[in-house]
């Protein structure tokens, strides 16, 4: 711990502990008192541990872009996505005509990176429909041949915050091939697995240029490409027909390039962390590149030298983002989590609130004027009663990470200072009682 326990005189005024009346319970028997101690100087070890990989087939975002970030070092993610078969039963009675072929994109409001810049993004057509990895799944690490000249490229500017719907014509010559053969029912329109072999689908690239990832929602109609075309009779009826992302086979692709930072020589894998004071008093977390942290208390025992009997009344873990190290080009995740994890690092359960039942997100608190005191906090107080005490593989961890939503469709992230010698710091308040008989 920061500050041992040795006094309890000098404690209870060194840390402005509250102490209740000294209670004299059976003095005809033993002569003994009870006091109420708070104290804020527990050490929080949180360490930054790297995934191998994550999961991102069949999500609701994707990401788009490149940037370069001295903390988190070069970043591009790529879209790769199959697309559903449309239905489609023409007329012998009409003709029809081409109109355009345009591709929807709407922004999910989530950025990182400089939103006063442009960002170019090409489509290439897959060179081979998307399989899946041998366990049935996609990852961000997973990446796919594509054609060597783009169908279309386009710039956009990012609108943090805005849902804009952006429209991408696709060329000519692709929606008159498309129209035509729906007229002329060709085979490969007869299933979804003739179609991707004729239609494999589309990769969006980000050219490296760019310094902002921008996230868009994939739906039936943002992702999806639209055939705009004529229906003519005695009329000409404006119609379109939309194939969507097949997401059972699309994914988000990450590549980074973390040479240089702070990040550059970690090993995935949780038998790889490494603790904050070997970073600089630092911890680091992040969706999409696969940073989550651990916490552990390893001087929680220290506490029993309070007092012959010494009980935990209540825990709040609080942490602190680096200052300045959010909101001009990033976003704080306003939903975090912790794991309980046992000494193997298997997950046992989220750490709920006092209800027992609802899930703890971090309670972020935002200083909106200065950013001191922006912060994020847990009620840990079942867990260090549960922890407190014990030893070597009796005492359980914590895994703290975004939930598995946000981990895989986002670059939300978390840069947490951990330096004992300075304020606002990550700190594990604890009120406990303890008991002396004289």
């Amino acid at each position: 711990m920061k500050k041992l326990l040795y006094s309890l005189i000098v404690m209870l005024a060194a840390f402005c502990a509250c102490q209740d009346e000294n209670s004299k319970l059976g003095q005809s028997l033993v002569d003994s008192s009870f006091y109420n101690v708070y104290v804020d100087t527990c050490t929080v070890d949180i360490s930054t541990i790297l995934m191998d990989s994550i999961e991102t087939r069949g999500d609701t975002v994707c990401q788009l872009g490149h940037y370069k970030d001295d903390s988190w070092g070069e970043v591009s993610a790529a879209y790769y996505a199959e697309y559903s078969v449309a239905s489609f039963s023409p007329n012998e009675d009409y003709s029809y005509s081409f109109d355009s072929l345009v591709l929807r994109m709407t922004h999910t409001g989530h950025f990182w990176g400089d939103t006063l810049t442009q960002q170019r993004i090409s489509v290439y057509r897959l060179k081979q429909p998307i399989i899946l990895e041998d366990d049935d799944d996609l990852y961000n690490s997973t990446i796919l041949p594509i054609e060597s000249t783009p169908l279309s490229s386009f710039t956009f500017s990012p609108r943090p915050g805005i849902k804009k719907e952006l429209e991408i014509r696709l060329p000519d010559e692709l929606g008159k091939q498309l129209l035509n053969d729906l007229i002329n029912e060709e085979e490969y329109f007869d299933s979804q697995d003739k179609f991707k072999d004729k239609f494999p689908g589309l990769a969006f690239i980000a050219e490296n240029s760019g310094e902002c990832i921008t996230g868009f929602m994939v739906n039936d109609s943002s992702m999806a490409i639209t055939l705009h075309y004529k229906e003519i009779t005695n009329l000409r009826t404006e119609k379109e027909l939309t194939f969507s992302v097949n997401k059972d086979y699309a994914y988000t692709n990450v590549r980074t390039d973390r040479t240089g930072t702070p990040l550059a020589t970690m090993v995935s894998g949780i038998e790889n962390l490494v603790h904050s004071n070997s970073m600089g008093m630092r911890a680091y977390m992040q969706g999409l590149t696969g940073f989550y942290n651990q916490i552990e208390f390893p001087h929680l025992n220290n506490l029993q030298d309070a007092g012959e009997i010494v009980s935990i009344e209540k825990a709040i873990l609080y942490l602190y983002p680096l200052a300045q190290s959010y909101n001009r080009v990033n976003q704080l995740p306003e939903d975090i989590r912790l794991y309980i994890t046992d000494e193997n690092n298997v997950l046992e359960d989220y750490v709920y609130g006092s209800d027992g039942v609802t899930v703890q997100t971090g309670n972020l608190t935002v200083d909106e004027m200065s950013g001191r005191e922006t912060y994020y906090s847990f009620d840990v107080t079942e867990f260090i009663r549960n922890n407190f005490g014990t030893w070597g593989i009796k005492r359980q961890k914590l895994l703290l990470a975004p939930p598995d939503d946000e981990m895989a469709t986002t670059f939300n992230q978390i840069i947490f200072t951990n330096d004992p010698s300075r304020e606002r710091q990550c700190r594990l308040d604890v009120r406990f009682k303890i008991y002396n008989e004289k």
